[in-house]
């Protein structure tokens, strides 16, 4: 038998787990010439397979293009702002999305690959010899958290799928569809149920990288909230479910001290980049190092980059080893005008997560002149002079009157508001607004035309933000190889759990309880702004819906992996998924509506039925061409 090679096709596992070449932050052992039975029996050997675990969940998964795009993109709250690349518009747009799509399929066999590393640890952990109980009982709480969660992901995404708990050594040709019920009932809710009580409050050897008992705690809350959507609105069944999942939420708020959670002052300390590496509200995270060669790919998190407007080359801002705030690349994801109207005028939320002033760095004064001012369509602009480190650009989801607007230009500052972006004379009933269409370079403004530059100007999203610098002006983000930076991913963190326990209350017809713990954990005095109230911020038992829920979550929550689950699990029962989506983000909108209902699901991928003898057995999705040889 061959190992130390893995060849992993989904539910279609070759071969026994094995390591990658490349090490993560995790120490790995790997010893040549020994068989998988006689590594894994040792500890140093069973501590790699748990390691390799983390390497692969950070590997074309968090932290990376793909998953921002399907996860958040495909959503109503972000939308993709590039007709220019095939895969980005079949991710967030459903555009000819089939299962041919590779992004799809990587992903699909990098959870799948964390399973089988999972099932192997949970079955080898008997034979290892010489090994602690007490990290027996560590290692085996990890492969359960891991296997709960990956399970949860597979199952949100593809329906029921091959479900297997038992390590594959061999190649398997044939895979069985099992309901997706079933394998919430017997692996996600269980596993995560024995992860909790088996993991440790601190992470093993100090690694905040690897699973705790919160964020057992945490995943099982969400884990049972996503697990009421399977059972009929209001039966005794689903409110069971809620009773559960509020159960699971309250315990992680209540304990909150005992596990290790410790909430900021303020909402922007959660984001600031010097807090990052040892979060006190990050339940779980995926890290990254600032040794390049330590990441999968040798790519560290580029998240900062894929939120970010084109700011370089504009109004004198360059890209260089000094200002890293401004990185060449950017324009992929932008708020969506149902997203930018969701902030009220009291939520210090906003100013911590999105960026609106932007400065010149250049190493000299700017001077606009016509073809510069030109692009943001402001001629008044001609002949003003910004200083380095001086505002040039602000880019603003409020609606400026031209007073306002000729103050910003007195003073050499290009302004970009939400009018002139969006086509907010034609709002949806759901909220929405399309971006005006920079169809050609410098056109006249007429309707629904705008500059490319205007077309790209939007407030940065900034919770991934790596430009922080340390009091003697160093980057506290910056990688080693001076390019980019490697922040750890939060995957969970605390507020999700008064919003989880939020959402059960309202379910089971609490809606007293549901604002009052809204206006405990999340509408208290640090997301309140200078000059208001706590009173502003306050919620009451009346707004209590599940409405009102999911536009807290979008501002909670926003660019943090769970939009595309919410809009799932919320609008999918009620067969209102795509529209919602659809009337909240008209990016979604073609001449033949590509986003459906069926894409409450995404398709099984081609290369695995591929491999697969029963493949017409198994199917694709409904909605999808049927999969043929």
């Amino acid at each position: 038998m061959k190992i130390f090679n893995k060849y992993i096709v989904g539910a279609l596992l070759m071969g026994v787990t094995a390591f990658s070449l490349q090490s993560c932050d995790l120490e790995e052992y790997n010893p040549s010439g020994e068989g998988a039975d006689e590594v894994f029996a040792t500890e140093q050997g069973m501590e790699s397979l748990v390691n390799q675990m983390y390497y692969n969940f950070r590997w074309k998964y968090y932290g990376r293009e793909d998953p921002v795009l399907y996860m958040e993109g495909s959503a109503d709250i972000w939308q993709n702002r590039t007709n220019s690349y095939e895969y980005g518009m079949q991710m967030t747009r459903c555009v000819n999305l089939q299962g041919d799509r590779g992004q799809i399929a990587n992903v699909w066999n990098r959870v799948y690959d964390n399973i089988n590393d999972a099932n192997a640890i949970i079955g080898r952990i008997g034979n290892v010899v010489g090994l602690s109980e007490q990290k027996a009982k560590v290692f085996e709480g990890e492969a359960r958290f891991m296997r709960s969660y990956c399970y949860w992901w597979l199952v949100e995404f593809f329906g029921d799928i091959e479900m297997r708990v038992n390590e594959t050594q061999e190649a398997v040709f044939t895979a069985v569809r099992t309901d997706r019920k079933t394998i919430y009932d017997e692996v996600i809710i269980p596993d995560a149920e024995m992860a909790a009580d088996m993991l440790d409050v601190q992470p093993y050897k100090g690694n905040v990288g690897r699973s705790t008992k919160k964020a057992a705690k945490a995943l099982l809350a969400r884990v049972l909230l996503t697990r009421a959507q399977y059972e009929a609105q209001g039966s005794a069944e689903q409110k069971a479910f809620y009773e559960k999942a509020l159960a699971a939420a309250n315990e992680v708020i209540n304990t909150k001290s005992a596990l290790g959670i410790k909430l900021y002052n303020t909402y922007d300390e959660i984001w600031q980049a010097r807090n990052n590496k040892n979060n006190t509200e990050f339940l779980w995270v995926t890290t990254f190092s600032g040794n390049s060669t330590l990441n999968p790919d040798g790519k560290p998190n580029r998240l900062y980059r894929y939120f970010s407007p084109q700011l370089v080359g504009n109004a004198g801002i360059v890209n260089s080893a000094e200002s890293w705030e401004y990185p060449s690349e950017g324009r992929l994801m932008m708020p969506t005008y149902y997203f930018m109207k969701l902030w009220e005028p009291w939520d210090a939320r906003y100013d911590a997560i999105f960026q609106e002033t932007f400065t010149m760095n250049g190493i000299r004064a700017f001077r606009w002149n016509d073809t510069e001012a030109s692009k943001y369509k402001q001629p008044g602009l001609v002949g003003k002079s910004v200083a380095k480190d001086a505002q040039c650009l602000y880019f603003t989801s409020k609606s400026l009157t031209p007073e306002q607007e000729a103050e910003f230009e007195a003073k050499g500052i290009a302004t970009v508001d939400i009018d002139k972006l969006y086509k907010t004379e034609n709002v949806t009933a759901y909220g929405g607004a399309k971006v005006r269409n920079p169809n050609v370079k410098y056109p006249d403004y007429t309707e629904g035309e705008t500059t490319t530059y205007i077309g790209e100007a939007f407030p940065r999203f900034m919770k991934y933000r790596i430009w922080d610098r340390d009091p003697n002006g160093t980057f506290l983000l910056a990688a080693a190889n001076g390019q980019m930076g490697f922040a750890d991913v939060p995957v969970m963190r605390y507020a999700e759990m008064p919003l989880i326990a939020a959402e059960c209350y309202i379910a089971l017809g609490r809606q007293a309880e549901a604002a009052s713990i809204i206006n405990k954990e999340i509408r208290n005095q640090r997301v309140v702004r200078e000059g208001f109230k706590l009173a502003d911020a306050q919620v009451t038992a009346g707004d209590m819906t599940i409405d009102w829920i999911m536009e807290e979550r979008a501002r909670e929550l926003c660019g943090e992996w769970l939009r595309w689950f919410d809009m799932k699990r919320v609008y999918g029962p009620q067969g209102t998924f795509a529209k919602t989506i659809v009337g909240r983000n008209p990016s979604m909108r073609g001449d033949d509506d590509q986003r459906q209902e069926y894409h409450t699901l995404w398709p099984i991928p081609n290369t695995f039925l591929d491999k697969l003898q029963n493949a017409e057995e198994f199917g694709q999705n409904p909605g999808y061409t049927p999969f043929v040889r």
